[in-house]
């Protein structure tokens, strides 16, 4: 079968799929990759069907195939090898040459004397299909472990660890009030004593801009935990949450326990909808919100994700045409679309509940201080911690830039919020963990706590709501106080404990509640 049949063209395009799924299951679902399976599949048949009617010869025809599926995929690789060698005045003006460069190169091949001196079908057939047997092999049990993995009926009932006594039947609020409530979570937005010490970011102005305009500033505030896909559904269900069962895919997990939250359980009867937003991260996108805004196409994420580094990408930004939403300038707009969104949302009828995740100041680093673009020479990623692929001056240069900007934004959308809403809105802006420049995913014991539980803790309740709160108040507790004084609610506060969890220790959670403020491997 290796001699006779051109099987290595179809194999590329597993390879090319499981591959970037595999090292990206903490941002993409398995079941995302099934579409871009089958159209690719069917690109290569129509390929190498139109192949095989010129060249009239199966075996040839297989391998122009494989070289234009190879040209293709493999152009965003070798640009990212060369923008993490060159210098980055050198890197700007490569995607042309290298992609000229590299259609020269698969023109050679693909000539038929280039063929016959490679071996042709005797020797190009059966060692092209060896080597992609083996390397899809290679990642193939991989992406079968987690689709068995999962478990589409969990719900925020079976995982937080408790149902809110008091607001068991969401009957008892008071909705003669109803105002609008704004969620802002700016993702690794840290307290600004850690900003100051291990950022050089001197934070008071812009807190006491956002105090001139009546919010609180929890000063000792912690989160509950360390990572985003925790820490968001904690809020948004009242509650602390169960670590994620063995047997269970987290691409089911999480984002049940955000699309059936108990918040919006609550705030239904009172005629409330839920506004959310593309986030660029699948765990909290919710799509199924009542008002949805997306930023992009309506390609799904793995699928933005795979045609990043491809010609099309270049093309598409070389014409301006519209940017894939993995990449670092979708990202920029992403950001950009979600405030100016906020901006405009109090001209929308209410009353409504607002849930806006901006993956910023958190990696990656878009923005400097003026909000002028700037882009890491390296593949598109927003990983955080050890994941992190640049320098810890990269990081810590990066992460203090994006703050000034995103202060400019918050304090800009703020305005406008509070200005145009008829009726005195709520709004809670907290960071969801804070920054990762010493954190290490795989155990507490060498990561800087103090800089990753330490948050950023804003909140506006007008009308007498702050006489609720109080300096070390965290996340959990936050629709608790909003239920309480605006709805007539009586609901207990949690105690304010700290977990450490990880996508590398699984379902695991570490108390750290003690040691949170701890300034070990700060520096």
């Amino acid at each position: 079968m290796l001699k006779r049949f051109s099987l290595y063209p179809f194999l590329w395009i597993l390879f090319v799929i499981f591959n970037p799924l595999i090292n990206n299951l903490d941002q993409a679902n398995p079941a995302q990759a099934f579409r871009p399976l089958v159209v690719f599949l069917l690109v290569a048949i129509f390929t190498l069907l139109l192949m095989r009617t010129i060249t009239k010869d199966w075996h040839y025809a297989g391998y122009l195939t494989f070289l234009i599926l190879f040209w293709f995929f493999i152009y965003g690789h070798l640009h990212n090898l060369i923008s993490e060698i060159l210098p980055e005045e050198h890197v700007k003006a490569s995607p042309s040459i290298l992609l000229g460069v590299l259609t020269l190169i698969v023109i050679i091949l693909g000539l038929r004397k280039t063929w016959s001196r490679l071996g042709g079908s005797r020797r190009v057939t059966p060692f092209l299909n060896l080597v992609l047997i083996l390397a899809v092999i290679s990642q193939a049990p991989f992406g079968v472990m987690e689709f068995v993995k999962s478990s589409p009926n969990t719900t925020w009932q079976s995982a937080v660890v408790s149902q809110p006594q008091e607001a068991t039947s969401s009957r008892t609020l008071d909705c003669s009030i109803s105002p609008d409530i704004y969620w802002i979570v700016l993702d690794g937005y840290g307290r600004a004593d850690v900003l100051e010490e291990l950022y050089g970011v001197d934070n008071h102005s812009f807190l006491a801009s956002l105090e001139g305009k009546g919010f609180y500033i929890a000063d000792r505030s912690h989160s509950n935990y360390i990572q985003t896909v925790y820490s968001i559904p904690s809020v948004l269900n009242l509650n602390f949450l169960k670590p994620m069962p063995a047997n269970v895919s987290g691409y089911d997990y999480f984002p049940a326990l955000i699309a059936n939250n108990q918040m919006m359980d609550l705030l239904r009867p009172c005629d409330y909808r839920m506004v959310s937003f593309e986030t660029g991260f699948f765990f909290t996108t919710n799509p199924d919100s009542d008002i949805y805004f997306s930023f992009g196409s309506a390609l799904t994420e793995f699928e933005e994700l795979l045609l990043a580094g491809t010609p099309l990408d270049y093309l598409v930004d070389k014409l301006n045409l519209e940017t894939p939403k993995h990449s670092y300038a979708a990202h920029r707009g992403r950001v950009q679309f979600t405030f100016e969104k906020l901006a405009q949302l109090p001209e929308s009828p209410g009353p409504k509940f607002v849930f806006a995740h901006i993956i910023s100041p958190h990696p990656p680093f878009v923005f400097d201080a003026e909000g002028n673009p700037t882009r890491p020479n390296r593949g598109y990623s927003i990983g955080d911690g050890n994941d992190y692929r640049g320098s810890w001056e990269e990081y810590r240069g990066g992460y203090a830039e994006q703050v000034q900007y995103v202060n400019t934004l918050v304090e800009k959308t703020i305005t406008a919020i509070i200005s145009r809403s008829a009726t005195p809105p709520v709004i809670i802006i907290q960071g969801d963990h804070g920054p990762g420049g010493f954190l290490n995913w795989g155990t507490p014991g060498q990561s800087c706590l103090w800089e990753r539980a330490s948050i950023l803790n804003a909140y506006y309740l007008p009308n007498g709501g702050t006489e609720l709160l109080y300096p070390d108040i965290t996340p959990v507790n936050s629709m608790r106080v909003v239920l309480n004084a605006y709805f007539g609610a009586n609901l207990e506060l949690l105690p304010s404990a700290t977990y450490f969890t990880s996508h590398v220790l699984g379902g695991e959670f570490i108390d750290i509640t003690d040691r949170r403020d701890s300034r070990a491997n700060c520096n």
